[in-house]
């Protein structure tokens, strides 16, 4: 904590003495904030990275409307677990594989974003067989205990053969790898996990709420304006400012983000070095639910 600025937590005191450019681009970088529901969630996902091997290794699957952190937990648990060079071993180790589900559920293309990610070759030509088996080299090799898919919702557009295909795959790589797979997606997922009975038995499911107007909510700010480097504070927790970022939110924490990001740059700009309701008001803002509606052009 700073004398000068208690309000703010120790990088972001360091940082509010600098000019407007250096301050507004350091909160377009982003803040991520650990919140008890995200470090609930990753500490499961310790636990399933320590497992044992064994035959019918547990997974998990993280379920959450878009936009409410899922992919920024699987981000953080990567940075944990980053790469070792191993200079004196035959391959790197890699312990930890972030994917994005591709855009269909093709088990082929999933493994080829596989291969990119750890920066393995492949042939351009192989079947689906064999790249799930080059997969399992390759994963084999170089260490890897869990492997994380993103957006794994996408399993859902293609027909029941794909979709077959895609699933069984999945099962596949965690049997013969003994590793952990985390898997998120939107609601849509669960549905699809949950009609499976060995995808059922094997992913525990872990749900992301949406935020709503309570002291978690005010927690959650609190440590959000701690990081925001505006000389002035804020008091985002209380009551007037809270309900009105919750409702221009409507709870999902990266709508959460953008707002008090929004916010922040335009009091730094305007020079009142502080987020307050008039403030919020006058943002250019849509609500999430309302983005969807056709603009008035005329």
């Amino acid at each position: 904590m700073s004398d000068k600025y208690p309000h703010l937590g120790e990088q972001a005191a360091a940082m509010a003495d600098a000019d407007a450019p250096q301050r507004i681009r350091a909160i377009q970088s982003g803040v991520w904030v650990p919140y008890d529901r995200a470090k609930a969630i990753l500490a499961h996902m310790d636990e399933l990275f320590d497992h044992p091997p064994i035959e019918r290794m547990p997974n998990m699957l993280i379920v959450g409307q878009s936009n409410n952190g899922k992919t920024q937990i699987l981000k953080h648990f990567l940075a944990k677990h980053p790469p070792n060079p191993n200079p004196d071993g035959d391959a790197a180790i890699i312990p930890a594989v972030f994917v994005r589900a591709p855009g269909t559920p093709d088990i082929g293309e999933l493994c080829v974003r596989i291969l990119d990610e750890v920066k393995s070759p492949y042939k351009e030509t192989s079947s689906p067989a064999e790249r799930i088996r080059t997969v399992k080299k390759v994963l084999g090799r170089i260490g890897t205990r869990m492997l994380l898919i993103d957006d794994i919702q996408h399993m859902l557009t293609g027909g029941a053969v794909k979709q077959r295909e895609f699933r069984n795959g999945i099962k596949d790589l965690g049997n013969e790898l003994h590793i952990s797979i985390v898997a998120a997606g939107i609601e849509d997922a669960y549905v699809v996990f949950a009609t499976d009975p060995q995808l059922s038995n094997r992913f525990h499911p872990e749900p992301l709420p949406l935020w709503r107007m309570d002291t978690g909510m005010g927690r959650l700010l609190s440590s959000i304006e701690r990081k925001l480097p505006l000389r002035q504070p804020s008091d985002l927790k209380s009551a007037e400012l809270l309900q009105k970022i919750a409702f221009m939110s409507e709870g999902t924490i990266g709508e959460i983000y953008d707002v008090v990001k929004m916010a922040a740059i335009r009091a730094i700009r305007d020079g009142t070095e502080r987020i307050t309701l008039e403030l919020l008001d006058g943002l250019p803002w849509t609500k999430p639910s309302a983005r969807k509606e056709r603009p008035a052009l005329a």
